[in-house]
């Protein structure tokens, strides 16, 4: 028992927990969005909808979602909630701080997203302030193995088999649910300033590749207090070599004099 629990601590069981419930012609949806601000930092969010079908098999299926350890992970839950058709909706959001962060939450969520790449290469003046930015997220979309990827060897032994396989026997991933993809990241080179591509990924045993790079600069206008900065910065160099020279020819000076009255 302890070993389920701490599968459970995946956020990939938001899907399992729901999706292995299904019957035939339930139908579940889920969109995972991300937007990166131009510091690098932002969001992802996963959006889980259940059609009335789905909450007519499973009344249960709003209780039966697992978030606690989620929610002790930095997930944000809204939800579950009912929607206008008889169906629920959930939403999960958690915030990044840089790309090493958003590459392990999306590595978290699990299939069908695998081998999650994500850079952030910064560019810095001599100043040390940032120029410009190369981002780029690279993913492999897909369910190799159909309900299985959504379970490991260790649920599969507990359980003595893929869980609930008998209800789902006969029926592929595609043809019970829907799963995409959307990515905003920093682009100055678009207008707006960003870039937002949007990816389905394939249920049906097959993968696809998901590669999005986009590249931002920073501007640093000139002000007029800048142009001050630089030109007193410019009038002190100048000044300490005038002072530099005045001060050598001073004592260049004195030691001729001096020279010329032991001369005398």
């Amino acid at each position: 028992m302890m070993g389920a629990v701490q599968l459970l601590k995946s956020a990939r069981l938001l899907l399992i927990a729901p999706l292995l419930l299904v019957l035939a012609s339930c139908q579940l949806d889920v969109d995972v969005a991300v937007s990166m601000s131009a510091n690098g930092s932002g969001s992802v969010s996963i959006r889980v909808v259940a059609d009335e079908e789905l909450v007519t098999a499973a009344p249960s299926i709003a209780s039966r979602v697992l978030v606690d350890d989620l929610l002790g992970s930095g997930w944000l839950a809204d939800g579950p909630s009912p929607t206008a058709d008889g169906g629920v909706v959930m939403t999960l959001s958690h915030n990044f701080a840089n790309a090493d962060e958003l590459a392990d939450i999306l590595n978290s969520i699990g299939a069908p997203l695998r081998d999650v790449a994500v850079r952030r290469d910064l560019t810095r003046d001599t100043a040390d302030r940032v120029t410009a930015a190369d981002n780029s997220v690279s993913v492999t979309l897909g369910l190799t193995n159909g309900f299985d990827d959504f379970s490991d060897a260790e649920l599969n032994t507990l359980l003595g088999g893929t869980p609930f396989g008998d209800l789902l026997e006969g029926r592929s991933p595609a043809d019970v649910m829907s799963f995409d993809i959307s990515i905003a990241m920093p682009d100055t080179s678009t207008d707006g300033g960003e870039r937002i591509e949007i990816w389905s990924a394939p249920l049906d045993g097959s993968t696809a590749s998901l590669e999005m790079t986009t590249s931002q600069t920073t501007d640093n206008p000139t002000t007029l207090t800048s142009r001050i900065s630089t030109v007193l910065g410019v009038l002190l160099v100048v000044w300490i070599i005038a002072s530099a020279i005045f001060i050598s020819w001073v004592i260049l000076a004195r030691r001729r004099r001096a020279l010329r009255s032991r001369a005398g």
